[in-house]
């Protein structure tokens, strides 16, 4: 069984997300090169660099309430706040406990199988929306 390849972006500017996103890759898997949104103002497509804001992937799984669920999305799990995260090592999603996130060995990770189990709250990227820290919703 395979997962849709697709992507959102982060619009930093207008603090929203733009679902139509191409993205693309250089040959070696390294940062995204000429990626285009679509701009529903214009009705044409637009060059979306860096400079605009930021490409999450999604993750091929949804959440419990059957949201589609992206990589960098903070998740409900059991009470407890998660970052999903990538795990290049193991080639796979996985939820960084929140307190946690720039320990990736820590034990307080959970498989990525949990994303079905849990509820997204928001993203890292929406400012305003979830306090960094905080446990409970």
């Amino acid at each position: 069984m395979s997962r849709p390849i697709k992507f959102r972006a982060w619009d930093k500017y207008n603090k929203k997300w733009i679902d139509r996103v191409l993205a693309g890759c250089n040959s070696d898997g390294t940062d995204y090169v000429c990626n285009l949104v679509w701009n529903d103002e214009v009705g044409d497509w637009m060059h979306f660099d860096e400079g605009c804001g930021d490409i999450v992937q999604y993750t091929g799984l949804k959440d419990r309430n059957g949201k589609e669920a992206y990589h960098k999305d903070i998740v409900d799990y059991e009470g407890f706040l998660y970052v999903i995260e990538w795990d290049e090592k193991n080639t796979g999603f996985y939820l960084a406990y929140i307190r946690d996130l720039d320990d990736p060995e820590s034990e307080e990770h959970l498989k990525g199988s949990c994303i079905t189990l849990s509820t997204i709250k928001s993203h890292i990227l929406e400012p305003g929306k979830l306090l960094l820290g905080e446990d409970t919703p």
